[in-house]
């Protein structure tokens, strides 16, 4: 006798895991001076239960500010996380007609 059951959908060439972009420098500035812990998770690599869990335990990467049961993340601690912080420029970086040289050199 014949199964009554239906075939399942074909998922060949179809993947289970979500699409990640990558997040700018400028997308995360973007954001303002904090942002919520999922966010910040995508930011970091990490995934949403992962940092919740850290931040049960107090041992996510960067410092939160817990907002009765809510966690937002600040930015500055993001971008130094991620090292990409810029040094304000300085009276020396200005040149000789007053315009400051903003030039960013990898380390």
């Amino acid at each position: 006798m014949p199964s009554t059951r239906r075939p399942h959908a074909n998922t060949v060439g179809k993947t289970s895991e979500r699409k990640r972009s990558a997040w700018t420098a400028d997308q995360v500035r973007a954001l303002g001076l904090t942002t919520d812990l999922a966010t910040a998770a995508d930011i970091l690599g990490i995934s949403r239960s992962a940092a919740y869990k850290l931040a049960r335990r107090n041992a996510f990467p960067v410092p939160l500010i817990r907002a009765g049961t809510h966690y937002r993340v600040p930015i500055p601690p993001i971008l130094a996380a991620l090292h990409l912080t810029h040094d304000v420029p300085t009276h020396e970086d200005a040149d000789l007609d007053g315009s400051v040289d903003l030039t960013v050199f990898p380390a």
